[in-house]
Formats: structure tokens, sequence, C-alpha cells
């Protein structure tokens, strides 16, 4: 128990001093506060994959790169121990309303959607909770006076905009393992890149420099958002793992561009550090799109996953009892036969395309009774039908079935169609 322990805090400590640093890298020239926070980032979404005993690991290993980093930054061992359990504390209720929400249901899946929400709720907490309590700490640590409206702002965007590009990364990867087949094809792959490629080559034009300088004046500033449906569709034809990675690297290089100077959001500031409130603002946008995108998807891919589960389901309760369902249109008799047909029919279904195909195989005694039972139940005169025959095949082959057939009423009150299930006799001497 002590390894697995040591490893999680290690691991998270190494994890959340890289991050730290990346932060410190994207530190704004002019303002000389970071564009984006994501160590916090870091906290929040391993507390998410871990499992619950775990846990204190990971809050031990962020709490102690908290304070080394505060050390570093020249504060005493209390002021950086007060910044450390303000990450653990911020953390750490953010981590658990966002668990809340992504609690699975009875059925044992968790909702996609709602899994969303609970990690942006999570994540609005976590930087509200941190910035508030980080101001009391600025007041105690720092001898001249502290802007706090600015601080707070400041620490809030920086950790809403890191936790929404880290903690979805890191749960997308969670249970990754390298497979040898399975997975995106090549063709969905190159697609990806493809789209990929293009938002690197419109966000370079748009951000790298000064976008009126390179499309006038007029025109340049307007051409902000355009990049934003490459990262979409990106994220539709990569999915969660390759859209999470590609939203991070494209933050990144959108962040590091504004900072240098370059893009829309640097040419034109009403205040000092404006360009990077925008675009922290972009960037939270994007990651927000390629959230919903990714929930969307995995909702999607969540419901066929449980369609063809109950299709399974479904399918095995009928074999079991040699069942068989067809549907029959009530105006043509038209047949729409199910899976399995043929096998248990001992004949190929689809040479029986109508009601009609089906009645001329039974005893020629009893096909006048059957025709008078479909005319009475496509007439709506009868809800349901049981006919028990013998049905004979050209190849010499016959199966017993008992059938019921029950009319199905349209919303206009007549009968559209006619549901039927055969149960057929298992073939004697098997």
């Amino acid at each position: 128990m002590a390894a697995p322990f040591i490893v999680t805090t290690l691991v998270t400590f190494v994890a959340w001093a890289f991050a730290a640093m990346l932060s410190h890298s994207l530190s704004d020239a002019a303002t000389l506060s970071t564009s984006v926070w994501l160590a916090t980032g870091i906290t929040f979404g391993a507390l998410l994959v871990v499992k619950a005993p775990r846990r204190p690991a990971v809050l031990l290993g962020a709490a102690v790169a908290t304070m080394l980093l505060g050390l570093l930054d020249g504060l005493s061992v209390l002021q950086a121990l007060g910044f450390g359990l303000n990450e653990v504390l911020s953390a750490g209720l953010g981590a658990w309303l966002a668990q809340r929400l992504r609690a699975a249901g009875p059925d044992g899946w968790a909702e996609p959607g709602k899994a969303y929400v609970g990690l942006l709720l999570g994540a609005l907490l976590t930087a509200a909770l941190g910035a508030s309590v980080a101001l009391m700490l600025w007041n105690w640590v720092l001898p001249e006076q502290v802007e706090l409206a600015t601080e707070w702002r400041v620490w809030f965007c920086t950790t809403v905009v890191g936790i929404l590009l880290i903690t979805p990364l890191i749960l997308s990867f969670a249970g990754f393992r390298i497979k040898r087949s399975g997975g995106m094809g090549t063709g969905q792959f190159l697609a990806g890149a493809g789209t990929f490629l293009m938002f690197f080559v419109v966000a370079t034009l748009i951000f790298s420099s000064d976008v009126s300088d390179r499309f006038g004046a007029s025109l340049g500033p307007t051409l902000t958002y355009l990049p934003l449906p490459f990262i979409v569709v990106t994220a539709i034809l990569w999915k969660e793992r390759g859209a999470t990675l590609a939203t991070l690297v494209a933050a990144l290089a959108l962040i590091a561009w504004t900072n240098a100077g370059g893009g829309p959001f640097s040419e034109i500031e009403g205040f000092k550090g404006e360009a990077v409130i925008e675009v922290q603002g972009y960037v939270a946008v994007m990651a927000l799109l390629v959230g919903v995108v990714n929930a969307l998807g995995a909702t999607a891919a969540q419901a066929l996953a449980d369609a063809q589960d109950w299709r399974t389901r479904y399918r095995q309760v009928l074999d079991s009892n040699r069942t068989v369902v067809v549907n029959f249109d009530a105006l043509t008799g038209q047949a729409r036969w199910g899976e399995g047909a043929s096998e248990l029919m001992r004949t190929d279904a689809a040479n029986l395309m109508t009601v009609h195909d089906f009645i001329a195989h039974a005893d020629p005694a009893e096909q006048p009774a059957l025709l008078a039972d479909w005319r009475d139940l496509t007439q709506g005169q009868r809800d349901h039908a049981l006919w028990k025959n013998t049905l004979r095949w050209r190849d010499g082959k016959a199966v017993s079935t008992d059938t019921r057939l029950s009319g199905v009423r349209g919303a206009d009150g007549r009968v559209e169609q006619v549901a039927a299930l055969l149960e057929v006799e298992a073939p004697h001497g098997s």
C-alpha cells in the first residue's frame, strides 16, 4: 500500500512542477503574470482519475510542489504552507463537486453531458475559492498594497483555463492502453491531421504577427475566430484523446504568440494586460467548444453501445425461445424479417417478400382463413390473430409455427403495419 501511495505522490509532484514551469514560461512580458495556470489542472484531473485511497497522495504531491514553488519565490515556510493548503482545499472541493456529477447511474453509465457540466462547475469552484483565499494570503505575504480585484481576476481566469485544458486530457488518457488493432483508422487519422494542420496554418497567419499589417486594419481583426472551426472538426475526427491533446497544443501556441505581441488581441489594448484577458477568453471558448463536441460524441457512442447491448439481449431472448420477428406493411404486405429468421425457419427468409408469400406455403385448405384474418387485421376489425401452421418449402423441408399477429395503428388510428412473432418448433430429432 505504501509503494503505490509514494508513486502517486511523486508522479503528482513531478507533473505539477512541470506544469508550473510551463505556465511560468508563458508569462506576459508586460504584466509579468501567467496567462494560464496548468498546475492546478494537474491536481484537479488527478483527483478525478485516481481511486479514493490514492487521493490523499495526489493532494500531498500537489501541496509539496506548491510549497516548494513558494519557497523558491522567497516565501517563508509558514507562508508557503498557506499556499499549499489553498491548492489542496480549492482543487479538492472542486474535484469533489465534479466527481459527484460524474457518478455512474443505476445502469453503470455516467452521462457525458452531466459529467462535463460537473467539470465546468468544479473548475469554477476551484478557481473562485483559490482566488479568494489567495487574496488573504497576499495581504499577509506582501507588505505593499495589493490590487485585490486584479489579483482575484488573474488567479480565477488562469486557473479556469488551466483546468479546462489539462483535466480533459488527463481524463481521456486515464485508461489508455496501447493496442495492436482497433482504434482510429488511418483515413480518419489523416483527415484529422489535415484539419489540425489547417488550424495551425490559419492560426499562424492571424496570431503569429501583426494581423492588420498582413491583412489590413479593416479585415485583419475580423479573422480572429477563423481558426476555431478547424479545431472543432479535428475534435470530431480525432475523438476525445486526440481532441484534448490538439486543444492543449493549440492553446499554448495561441497564448505564446499573443504574449510575444502577435495577433489581434495585442494590437489595441484599452489597458495594460487586456490582450492576456482576451486570449484567455479565446482559449476558454476553444476548450469549451471541443469539450461540448467530445461530450456530444461520447453521448452518441454511449447510446449506440446501449442500443447494441439491448439488441444483443433481444436477439438472445428470441433465439432461446426459437422466435422470429417480422413486420408486414398493412397496405402492401411487404415483409421485414428480423435477424436469424432464415436459420430458424430453415429457408431463405428473403424469398418471403410479402405476407402472401408466407401464406402461400401454408396448407392450401388453411389459406382462405389466413387471408381473411389478414384482411380483418389491416382493416382494423381485429387487433390480434393467432395462426398455427405447418409451412412447407420447395426443397421438401417443413417447419411448424405458432404465429401471433398484432395490428399497429398510426396517429390517424389506421393500421399501418402488422407485427408478428413466429415461434418455430424445433425439428424432430434435434
